[in-house]
């Protein structure tokens, strides 16, 4: 009897709760997967490894040999009656180190050697080529926002390298051991600041002694041609067609512990284009005084414009004024135009007669005409024709209004992805003017040099890690 009636009572509790728990299976479902695993991926997804994290790190050998034969005819200076010619073969080799570490640092060394074929012995026992040197080590690396710095031995070139240049045409190239900041503050513009202070040794005592240094330590020749240097550098994007940039920069000559001269250079530099047509123009002031201690008032300005006739022709005509003083000048001042740290080799005739270990102290007019063709996919020539002339008064003897003209050749020839051919054949005219400004009283009428370069500058290793 007892256990029919506890089968009633739980009946009739099962019919009292049922509609509870019904609503409360309604009110609260089960999760469409609970209880169910995950999907797996497939299995060759299981294999393959994860994405290595992103590379930091990149790093770059490269080397360049550029042997240049040369047959030097009246090169540099107008030979005279009865003097030989000079045959040689000068050499470059650099072994460039190039590391990054994403944007945070970028670290560069060359490493240079630079003789004439026949300077080292077949049995070197002694380096009589000076041995290896350092051509360029800094390391560069952002301040704050959009400044950066770089520091150590580096190549200064600016706008078209007339007052500061890489000098690349010799077999040395130019360098300078500087400080340079650098500023972007938009896509427009760049401001860039140089700043330098050399100690080179004396001429009774040329080597430092760095643990007890005394005095300024300072000789120009010796070391760095400037005991100190301030430049700032502006550049401006007006537009993909027009750039403008503005120069001022203050050299400090030193030639003992109690002088020191300082040279103020400040200018603008202007390149613009139109369809075919491309112009510019350079105009730069000196004040100041010059390393002998003399007030300094020179100046010069270039002009150019240059037009492609056809995808194969083009024609560039210029004139280049450097100031100079007149030969009956009795003002006292330095009127002569320096262009300190430029490649004048790439402006005054490939012979390098001007500005090139020689200043002509009546400067310098030099009008031109180059004309250029494309001999190929790979290949090119010019030609060029420079008329000199001094900027102020030069006479002697007799008044001189001319000193001679150049006529200058260069063919350009890719060989190879990594080696480039380049032959060139320049003349000079020598005349009365060239004779009484260079001193060369019995000098040939016709000066020429032919040179052969063969430029070879493969990337040895590449890694980014």
């Amino acid at each position: 009897m007892k256990k029919h009636l506890l089968s009633f009572f739980a009946l009739g509790t099962a019919f009292v709760l049922y509609p509870t728990l019904a609503t409360a299976q309604v009110e609260n479902p089960p999760a469409p997967n609970e209880g169910v695993p995950p999907p797996q991926p497939p299995m060759e997804e299981m294999m393959t490894p994860p994405p290595p994290p992103p590379a930091d790190n990149e790093f770059t050998l490269s080397a360049q040999i550029r042997p240049r034969f040369e047959y030097r005819n009246g090169a540099y200076r107008p030979l005279v009656e009865g003097e030989s010619p000079a045959i040689l073969t000068n050499n470059r080799v650099r072994l460039n180190f190039d590391y990054k570490h994403s944007d945070r640092l970028h670290l560069y060394v060359s490493l240079q050697n630079v003789n004439v074929w026949g300077q080292a012995q077949q049995v070197q026992a002694v380096d009589k080529t000076g041995g290896m040197s350092v051509f360029e080590a800094y390391a560069e690396f952002p301040l704050v926002n959009t400044l950066s710095a770089k520091v150590g031995r580096q190549v200064i070139a600016l706008d078209d390298d007339r007052i500061f240049g890489s000098l690349d045409w010799h077999p040395a190239g130019r360098s300078h051991d500087a400080v340079n900041l650098n500023w972007t503050p938009s896509e427009k513009l760049t401001l860039r600041g140089f700043f330098a202070y050399n100690q080179s040794g004396s001429t009774t005592t040329p080597t430092l002694n760095v643990n007890t240094p005394s005095g300024q330590n300072f000789t120009p020749g010796l070391g760095q041609d400037y005991q100190h240097l301030q430049a700032l550098h502006a550049h401006y994007s007006i537009s993909e067609a027009h750039q403008l940039s503005l120069l001022f920069a203050n050299l400090g000559y030193r030639t003992n512990d109690s002088a020191d001269q300082n040279m103020q250079t400040f200018g603008v530099h202007y390149t613009g284009k139109s369809n075919q047509l491309t112009y510019g123009a350079s105009a730069y002031m000196q004040t100041g005084k010059n390393a002998g201690g003399t007030e300094k008032s020179a100046y010069m300005f270039a002009v150019n414009a240059g037009y492609k006739f056809s995808p194969i022709f083009g024609l560039t005509a210029g004139v280049d004024y450097l100031s100079g003083n007149a030969s009956d000048d009795t003002s006292g001042k330095d009127k002569v135009f320096n262009p300190f740290s430029g490649t004048n080799h790439k402006f005054y005739g490939f012979m390098d007669y001007y500005y090139v270990g020689f200043t002509p102290s009546v400067g310098l007019l030099n009008p031109y005409l180059t004309a250029n063709v494309r001999t190929g996919e790979k290949s090119n020539l010019s030609a060029t024709y420079h008329f000199f002339a001094p900027a102020a008064k030069f006479e002697t003897d007799k008044k001189h209004s001319s000193l001679g003209s150049e006529i200058d050749l260069v063919y350009n020839l890719k060989v190879q992805p990594f080696i480039g051919l380049q032959v060139g054949y320049s003349t000079y005219f020598a005349n009365d003017g060239t004779k009484a400004l260079k001193g060369t009283a019995n000098q040939r009428g016709y000066q020429d040099w032919f040179w052969c370069s063969l430029n070879i500058n493969p990337k040895l290793f590449s890694a980014i890690f």
